[in-house]
């Protein structure tokens, strides 16, 4: 459950700062919607987190080997 828990606050941490990065940078001169900014952000926290822990494990098995 722990790891559960760490994978939802990276998810949502990384989302959280790279929504505002993106709004900031390009999102807001092309006038996207923020619902569209949402989801956005939220397909890249969950892309960003699955492929972190998926290297995560991967350095961890290949440690006990």
């Amino acid at each position: 459950m722990q790891g559960v828990i760490k994978f939802v606050k990276g998810w949502l941490l990384f989302s959280l700062l790279w929504g505002i990065f993106m709004w900031f940078t390009s999102w807001q001169a092309q006038g996207e919607a923020i619902s569209m900014v949402v989801v956005k952000s939220l397909y890249a926290g969950l892309i960003y987190q699955a492929l972190m822990t998926m290297v995560a494990r991967f350095k961890a098995r290949r440690s006990q080997a």
